[in-house]
């Protein structure tokens, strides 16, 4: 009697996220609040002064449209593709542009989203302690090996806040070789993200113009590594900037 065939990868993929969901909630909640009495950053409140994000909001429509209009361009041709394995990846109908986030390179020196600016940017936040991350970190890399070369890159963000020297143990021992570390141990771009709606949980991924402006959003995990997670990387990069 011959024997069923296997189930495609995908749904490998997807099952095995599902069956980890539940886990991976209960720990994020855990670690989130264990973190050593840390509570998310304060912002301080000045009347007086612009403060980031909550004034891009506020912002003449008409400036924020100039600003975005490449990433605005952009999304326009990817409705139609976030779909699959990248279905839960919002597309933003009016790209806003991105706070400039803050944190550390692989040499521990500074680094701002904003230096990524130029570059179609995929934005990934994950922790080792946060099971579907590490479930797809692989997959990333192989997503950032595939378009070597091109003006795209994965910004992976480790959140760890304990024992930083875990995350660069688990890149090597899984085989990550094509991405760069960046690591945040305060967690200050998820609390970041947290308050303005952005991050539900993790893994949350964003997808940026290289005008520096949010084109899409996905809270969890993804196959980023399957035809159509590239399929849509590959519209984004092929659309004309003017």
């Amino acid at each position: 009697m011959s024997k069923p065939p296997p189930p495609p990868r995908s749904f490998l993929f997807v099952a095995k996220a599902a069956l980890i969901t539940i886990a991976a909630s209960v720990a994020f909640l855990y670690v989130i609040g264990s973190m050593g009495g840390k509570k998310p950053p304060e912002r301080a409140v000045d009347e007086g002064a612009p403060s980031g994000a909550a004034d891009q909001s506020a912002a003449p429509a008409a400036d924020v449209n100039a600003a975005c209009a490449t990433s605005a361009k952009i999304a326009a041709t990817l409705k139609d593709l976030a779909k699959g394995e990248v279905a839960a990846m919002t597309i933003a109908t009016q790209p806003q542009p991105m706070p400039d986030y803050a944190f550390d390179g692989p040499d521990g020196a500074p680094v701002s989203l904003a230096s990524f600016k130029g570059k179609t940017t995929l934005l990934n936040i994950w922790a080792t302690w946060c099971v579907p991350c590490r479930a797809e970190m692989p997959a990333l890399d192989r997503l950032q090996e595939a378009f070597a070369g091109q003006n795209f890159q994965v910004v992976a963000v480790n959140v760890d806040t304990t024992r930083l020297e875990r995350a660069r143990a688990f890149l090597a021992e899984t085989g990550v070789k094509s991405l760069t570390y960046y690591g945040d141990p305060k967690a200050n771009i998820f609390y970041e993200m947290k308050q303005s709606g952005k991050a539900l949980g993790l893994p949350t991924t964003l997808l940026i113009g290289p005008d520096g402006c949010q084109i899409g959003l996905m809270n969890g995990p993804a196959a980023w590594d399957s035809a159509d997670a590239k399929a849509l990387i590959s519209r984004a990069l092929e659309t004309p900037s003017n």
